[in-house]
């Protein structure tokens, strides 16, 4: 094979595994936005800080615990902090890409049920113990034995259990921590990961457990104290499932869009897969034809290009992840929110991809390549 062909064969197989790690990625996230839209429960409710149109931009602790201590003594409070990207993340002698969240103890009522040891207490948290939770996927991952601590930038932190669960509330567009995950006491997390500045504004929202409560009660609660702090924060209260409806609309037509494209490309990408492979059977149609008439048979020519072209897969594959993770985090880095999931299931599904084009692709060059006449081929050009 040319060169030439097999540069482009390997960057339209790139594009085909961009394009559908786009698609299911884009997919799972289309699941989740729709799933959040639908989560229900009363008696649980998010407090957050946001801009005028409607996004969370982020509170500092103080505000937090200033207005948990607002709230009645039967109600239940927990913060959730953004989570740390650039944390580097040691477990046993690998690092790993895992998200580092601060949480209060209370942490179970915003949806974490613990599947393995317990949740560290409101007594760890005020101690400033240096443990944590993982979610269930690293467990399941790495096993119990190679989870007893871990390294956090040079830290080391023990693992006192395992939880999963989505700390999703009121469909705040962040906060979706059921994979990959750990969790870490709050006051903990912002001295270690945040040089200690906690009046910087980092908490993604408060969960609050109030059975009994409406939301107007709790927002009228709220109002109530706000009015008398200069330079008030624009705090919500929202329910699960309670975010605008505009706003969600757009996001899931956006998502749609973002599908449909990476399908036409997907379908673009396949032509001209069949369209090169094509082409290059064609051009060296001369060849095949002597290497029929040297004594070579039908089925060796076809297994020549299909081999040729399954090699071109596999690295276009390789490469086609690679530039997936990076329009991945691009683009969710850009709209600021999770548009894209990019994970075990993306990469695999990449992978087989590119296999199975590639196979179906060989598949008609092939055909062509194997009903080479030689003697129409090995005739003199006039």
């Amino acid at each position: 094979m040319k060169p030439l062909y097999r540069i482009l064969l390997i960057v339209g197989m790139a594009m085909g595994v961009v394009a559908t790690t786009l698609i299911i990625g884009v997919g799972q996230a289309m699941i989740m936005h729709m799933q959040s839209h639908s989560i229900g429960d009363e008696d649980v409710y998010a407090v957050y800080e946001g801009d005028s149109g409607g996004w969370t931009v982020g509170m500092p602790l103080d505000l937090a615990r200033e207005i948990r201590s607002w709230l009645p003594d039967d109600v239940v409070a927990a913060a959730v902090s953004f989570d740390q990207h650039d944390a580097e993340v040691r477990i046993g002698s690998e690092f790993y890409g895992a998200r580092v969240v601060g949480v209060d103890a209370e942490a179970h009522l915003l949806g974490l049920e613990v599947v393995d040891g317990r949740f560290f207490t409101r007594e760890d948290q005020e101690h400033r113990k240096r443990v944590c939770v993982v979610t269930a996927d690293l467990l399941e991952l790495f096993g119990r034995e190679a989870l007893r601590s871990i390294s956090v930038n040079s830290r080391e932190y023990e693992v006192i259990g395992a939880a999963q669960g989505d700390l999703y509330l009121a469909g705040v567009p962040l906060g979706i921590y059921s994979e990959s995950s750990i969790f870490f006491p709050l006051e903990v997390w912002y001295e270690d990961f945040n040089a200690g500045r906690f009046h910087d504004g980092l908490i993604m929202q408060l969960g609050v457990f109030a059975p009994g409560y409406s939301k107007a009660d709790l927002s009228r609660l709220i109002s109530q104290n706000l009015i008398h702090m200069e330079d008030a924060p624009a705090l919500k209260v929202a329910s699960p499932g309670d975010r605008d409806n505009t706003q969600w609309a757009k996001d899931l037509l956006v998502l749609t869009g973002i599908f449909l494209v990476a399908f036409i490309v997907f379908l673009l990408a396949g032509m001209n897969i069949i369209q090169i492979a094509s082409a290059n059977v064609y051009d060296q149609q001369r060849v095949f034809g002597l290497k029929v008439a040297l004594g070579a048979l039908p089925k060796h020519l076809a297994r020549e290009v299909m081999g040729e072209i399954a090699a071109c897969a596999l690295q276009g594959g390789y490469l086609g992840i690679v530039l997936a993770g990076i329009v991945n985090t691009v683009m969710n880095s850009y709209v600021g929110m999770y548009w894209a999931a990019f994970n075990l299931v993306t990469v695999v599904s990449g992978v087989l991809l590119a296999l199975l084009v590639g196979w179906i692709t060989a598949v008609v060059p092939a055909r062509q390549a194997a009903k080479i006449d030689p003697v129409a081929v090995l005739r003199p050009e006039r």
